[in-house]
């Protein structure tokens, strides 16, 4: 079906990005428009049988800047939407928290469409491999399965990797081969049923993930565990229903999307603006670190994270975005973001999480001043760039965003 020709309104935003620099179709305006990501004023008839009009917005030129920005690449809509929700466009090497007003209705589908391509869950990769196997249930359960155990041992290989280079450890990530093994089996069982492994297979994939207890004791825990499932899937033979065979911890794709669906929208905001201030404080937190500069600040920020696993996680995750450039660290701060909001445990610790740092990240662009002075002043000889595992800062950095 062929569109309408451009608005007047169309129009004049596109001469103002032309004014700016950025040649933009009206074609792709309008699909901007349609897919809900530009402010518009709602149509107002003009009486007397004139028809109606339509304006723009004070916001919608910044909307369609940034947009215009984050698409000089074709990439999908979605990307640059969450571009944009993510980070200031006007920014290519460094990470800045946006201040762009974007509708909601763009940010969700945005989402949205996130969660089904994502990747980096384990349910989400299985069930994208039983959709392609056509409905039969052999090679739905063949696909499954190599998905599964090519996710988790590439889990494995990535950590044991990030360990033998920087000593550090992920604590949801497999502790050996067998122990990807194990997941794999299990998380096929989550996404496909653990009646279509049975209680034996169930429990031999839990056995693998623990090879300290292969001694005649660790024997005796699993011949008992056994025992128990064997007797639990009697009984749901009879009635059906077993907190064994229930669906575990890991959500399903439509799970995800669902629950982010129920998040207020003003939280997700709250918690991308949080996060923002995370990943902007990143660097001088690593530095500070790795030039063991003396600062109250600092001192605070690494008492609460060695206290608070969740807050340390919520850092580190921080500082690997931050060492990305903008064009690239949308993905990984959505990936965050979702993590937060679509886990409803974790969402509701969040608050409590993140305000123990307070008020030590009120300040990040002063933070990062005082911490580059005292490393300037603590290794003036070494000769190492301060930022070798970061971004440096923009010389007009933006007014830090306040958490509420």
């Amino acid at each position: 079906m062929a569109w309408k020709e451009p608005s007047d309104a169309e129009r004049r935003l596109r001469e103002q990005l032309a004014e700016h620099g950025l040649s933009v179709s009206w074609a792709k305006i309008r699909r901007w428009r349609e897919f809900g990501a530009l402010p518009w004023r709602k149509q107002q008839g003009v009486g007397r049988g004139s028809g109606s009009t339509s304006g723009l917005l004070p916001e919608t030129f910044v909307v369609a800047e940034a947009l215009a920005l984050a698409t000089v690449k074709k990439r999908p809509l979605e990307q640059a939407v969450l571009h944009v929700f993510t980070t200031h466009s006007r920014f290519g090497e460094v990470f800045v928290a946006t201040s762009v007003p974007l509708p909601e209705r763009a940010v969700r589908r945005a989402l949205a469409w996130y969660i089904v391509r994502d990747d980096s869950q384990p349910c989400a990769v299985i069930e994208k491999a039983v959709e392609s196997s056509g409905g039969c249930p052999d090679r739905a359960m063949d696909a499954a399965l190599e998905s599964a155990h090519r996710y988790f041992r590439k889990l494995y290989r990535q950590a044991n990797h990030r360990r033998h280079r920087a000593g550090t450890t992920v604590s949801d990530a497999p502790w050996n081969l067998a122990d990807a093994d194990g997941l794999a089996t299990f998380s096929v069982a989550t996404v496909l049923g653990f009646e279509e492994f049975g209680a034996d297979a169930i429990v031999e994939a839990v056995s693998k993930s623990f090879p300290e207890l292969a001694d005649g004791y660790g024997e005796q825990v699993f011949a008992e565990l056994r025992k128990a499932a064997r007797e639990v899937e009697r009984e749901v033979e009879g009635d059906g229903e077993s907190p064994f065979f229930r669906r575990p911890h890991w959500p399903s794709v439509q799970d995800r999307v669902q629950t982010m669906e129920r998040v207020e929208y003003s939280t997700i905001c709250t918690v991308r603006d949080v996060l923002a201030v995370l990943v902007e404080a990143a660097p001088a937190l690593a530095l500070a670190r790795r030039t063991g500069v003396e600062d109250p600040d600092v001192r605070h920020v690494e008492a609460v994270r060695a206290s608070n696993q969740r807050t340390d996680e919520y850092l580190k995750r921080a500082e690997a975005i931050s060492c990305h450039p903008a064009a690239r660290a949308w993905k990984e701060f959505t990936g965050l973001l979702l993590d937060v909001c679509t886990a409803p445990r974790r969402l509701s610790t969040f608050q409590q999480d993140v305000t123990a740092l307070d008020p030590a990240l009120d300040d990040v662009p002063g933070l990062g001043r005082r911490v580059l002075a005292s490393g300037a002043c603590a290794c003036p000889a070494q000769g190492s760039h301060p930022h070798r595992h970061g971004r440096a800062r923009p010389s007009r950095a933006p007014e830090p965003l306040r958490r509420s």
